[in-house]
């Protein structure tokens, strides 16, 4: 795998280092509570961290249903519980949960990259919902209140006469007596290792399988990457994605769904999406057996079209690869879209993310869950224009569309930009024509603005395409807005 390809992180790939490798390092125990890994340490006094009723409860929450899905939001927990139960209060800083728990370079700027707030936010929502419903009758409520990222752990008993804004505790604090803990599994208990963090996280051997299931998927696709990696600037539009002063997210389509939604007939909104509500309210169809409809609903699959396109990306010299990350579709947020520059790769029915932007386009793909007859409506035809565009039938036979979409973002402060088409030879096409600098020139001319920006546009392409791949492709319509 290159060294860009390597770069997939976060929720989508373990990272191949520390204890992640399978093998604790000398002198390391490794012990499971509740679903999550988790390395005993020693506190100062010398106590073992795992017999600490605080870190039994961190372990049960980190492993309950609305935190495992995610990756982070238990890496997350783990981590500001770890340091705060060692005394190390002073160290959980959102400078340093940046750096540790979401890869960020450690001179990055927490004014201008926010992800840690945003995943706080989403924490505290999960660790309430939790509380509220599975953990009810947990003796101790654990929380992180606003203003910072230490941990807080109140006896249920006294929570309403507790504020959680002043419950924030300091280093030599004392801690609730581990007498007052419910039964836990029991913890296997070996020499302590030195009190030095590492990585837990939730459901790691779903999230090690995805993720070496996803690597395997890189490697079979970049056959068909270009050969040679460009010299000098393919055209304005990547400079414009790719930025030194703002991150840029690649998302891949999520062809799980797609499957999901053929099967049952039914289109996932991206409110069903963002909430992973369609997890529980899609029903396997008659016919189609509980286990393999549930692994689906699990597991994170992609086409080969997804891949190749994602590994040219990669090749671009625009390409910065400490500003840039390749995230699954189900594991990003709409306040990532929001702060990012972002890539989406599929339409609507394989990457709902889509859908956010619909309303700002002229060329909107309709699913239909009969395979290949989806079909794109051309809002507001001009000219020759068709109001309908759909796979082609009799003497258009091989006839397929897709969309370049090149947008501002949510928050207008970014941009957006969309590849989809009708099926995967469609999508190709599109990417082809993106890439291609010299078809793309009239459009970027058109679309250049005196301060070196573009307008936003829109493009819709026409391929013959033969199996999965389209061997041609033509720009037959351009929208483009100021």
């Amino acid at each position: 795998m290159s060294s860009n390809l390597g770069r997939l992180r976060g929720e989508d790939l373990a990272r191949s280092s520390g204890p992640l490798d399978g093998v604790p390092k000398t002198g390391s125990r490794w012990s499971e509570g509740a679903g999550v890994l988790v390395e005993e340490t020693s506190t100062r006094d010398g106590a073992s961290l795992a017999s600490r009723q605080e870190w039994q409860l961190a372990i049960r929450v980190a492993a309950s249903k609305g935190i495992c899905k995610s990756e982070l939001l238990p890496k997350f927990l783990l981590y500001v519980c770890e340091h705060y139960l060692l005394g190390n209060a002073h160290e959980i800083t959102e400078q340093r949960i940046g750096t540790q728990i979401f890869n960020r370079a450690t001179d990055y700027n927490p004014g201008e990259d926010n992800i840690v707030r945003s995943y706080a936010r989403l924490l505290r929502k999960r660790l309430d919902e939790y509380f509220e419903g599975p953990g009810i009758t947990e003796p101790l409520r654990l929380s992180i209140p606003r203003g910072g990222y230490v941990p807080s752990f109140c006896p249920r008993a006294d929570e309403q006469g507790v504020q959680p804004e002043t419950d924030v505790r300091s280093q030599n604090a004392t801690l609730p007596s581990a007498a007052a803990a419910p039964p836990a599994p029991p913890l296997q208990k070996e020499e302590a290792s030195t009190p030095r963090w590492r990585p837990a996280w939730g459901s790691i051997a779903l999230g090690l399988v995805s993720g070496l299931l996803l690597a395997l998927s890189w490697r079979i696709a970049l056959p068909f990457a270009p050969a040679d990696r460009p010299q000098g600037p393919s055209h304005v539009i990547w400079m414009q994605l790719f930025q030194q002063n703002r991150n840029t997210l690649i998302v891949p389509a999520d062809s799980g769904l797609g499957i999901l939604e053929n099967l049952t007939g039914r289109l996932v909104s991206v409110e069903e999406y963002a909430s992973k509500a369609y997890l529980s309210d899609l029903k396997p169809p008659a016919g189609i057996g509980t286990q393999n409809f549930n692994d689906l609903l699990r597991q994170r699959y992609t086409s080969v079209v997804a891949l190749n396109i994602t590994s040219r990306l990669t090749q671009l010299p625009e390409f910065i690869p400490n500003r840039s990350e390749v995230r699954y579709a189900r594991s990003i947020t709409a306040e990532d879209i929001k702060n990012s520059n972002v890539i989406l790769l599929g339409s609507s029915h394989t990457n709902p993310w889509v859908s956010l932007f619909e309303e700002r386009m002229n060329f909107v793909l309709q699913y239909t869950p009969q395979v290949d007859e989806s079909f794109i409506i051309n809002q507001h035809p001009t000219g020759r224009e068709q109001k309908i565009y759909r796979n082609g039938t009799d003497a258009t036979a091989n006839h397929t569309y897709g969309v370049i979409d090149y947008l501002p973002s949510l928050g207008d402060a970014g941009h957006v930009l969309i590849i989809q088409g009708l099926n995967m030879a469609a999508t190709q096409a599109a990417a082809d024509t993106l890439f291609n600098a010299q078809a793309m020139k009239p459009i970027l001319q058109q679309a250049a603005l005196p301060n070196g920006a573009l307008k936003p546009f829109e493009l819709l392409v026409e391929t013959s395409s033969i199996g999965a791949t389209a061997p041609a492709a033509q720009i037959i319509a351009v929208r483009f807005y100021s």
